[in-house]
């Protein structure tokens, strides 16, 4: 047997080898892998959102009126003895009417918590929290989007694998990766703050990785679409260049496209608090140190 020959037979039993071993695992130790996939203990991204109404033109899905662009920049970072806690910032900088808008979110491991997120206005002028539930039904789940889009704000936060029961539906080819579909019910106490009464998952069996998501209301309607594409790669970080939300009710789309994205830079503890919202010169100081991460010329090539 030659070296060529060799490498290919070593190469295609490791694979098999590998989806072999992935098949005998339980759909919530699928699932738990999926959402604990190393992604830098920090990370600092520049990216824009796209939305618009849309039409099927050729059966494909395209703008009916000219898109609303808006640009952020977010900055997150992993605490906690394994990295189950995070606390993020994300602020709008473009367009320039509604720079300094932006959302502070931390997310708990516990699952007795529900995560906090405040969000500043310049007509509120100041930070307000999120809340859910209201006066008359405390389990009313948390409203409102991200910056106008089709991403709501419990889109935005981390998901608990322990928030979930799971089954396995079927495995497929998608996009030309060995998949499971897998169903994710919220449990009871979830389901009490949850927009959604179930998601459905498409995960590469290999990677770990979540290409697809298909959300249901809370009276099992099928809501939303959310479809992550152009995979990348980082030393041995993965993420996806672009994430796509398709409204299926309301006939929008939104289009999260990452700019720029760096990990495992230092921030600040102090940076991602309430005052980064509300003092807009300690704000933009930091933001402008941790901009000097990221590549001059690829932000440029990217923007336009």
């Amino acid at each position: 047997m030659n070296k060529l020959t060799w490498f290919l037979v070593a190469t295609l039993g490791l694979s098999a080898s590998h989806v072999a071993n992935a098949d005998q695992l339980l759909p919530e130790e699928i699932m738990h892998k999926v959402y604990t996939l190393y992604d830098g203990e920090t990370r600092v991204s520049r990216q824009s959102i796209s939305t618009c109404k849309y039409g099927i033109s050729n059966r494909k899905i395209a703008c009916s009126e000219t898109p609303r662009i808006k640009v952020s920049e977010s900055y997150g970072k992993d605490f906690g003895d394994n990295g189950e806690d995070a606390k993020s910032l994300t602020v709008l900088i473009e367009p320039a009417a509604e720079r300094g808008i932006g959302i502070l979110q931390y997310d708990y491991g516990d699952v007795s918590r529900d995560s906090d997120q405040w969000i500043y206005l310049s007509a509120l002028g100041k930070p307000k929290r999120v809340a859910t539930g209201n006066a008359d039904d405390e389990d009313e789940p948390k409203k409102g989007s991200l910056f106008g889009s089709e991403f709501s704000l419990e889109d935005m936060e981390k998901v608990r694998p322990k928030d979930y029961t799971y089954s396995i539906l079927k495995e497929v080819t998608y996009n030309q990766r060995p998949c499971w579909i897998i169903q994710m019910t919220p449990t009871e106490k979830r389901a009490r703050n949850s927009n959604y009464s179930k998601m459905v998952v498409w995960v590469d069996r290999e990677r770990f990785q979540e290409y697809k998501v298909q959300y249901y209301d809370r009276k099992g309607v099928y809501v939303k679409q959310k479809t992550q594409v152009g995979w990348q790669q980082q030393g041995d970080i993965w993420y996806s260049r672009k994430t796509i939300m398709n409204n299926k009710i309301t006939k929008r789309i939104s289009i999260l496209d990452k700019e720029q994205i760096v990990f495992n830079v230092a921030i600040d503890d102090e940076f991602l608090t309430i005052r980064s919202l509300s003092d807009a010169a300690f704000r933009e100081r930091n933001m402008e140190e941790l901009k000097g991460h990221f590549s001059y010329d690829k932000l440029v090539k990217n923007t336009d």
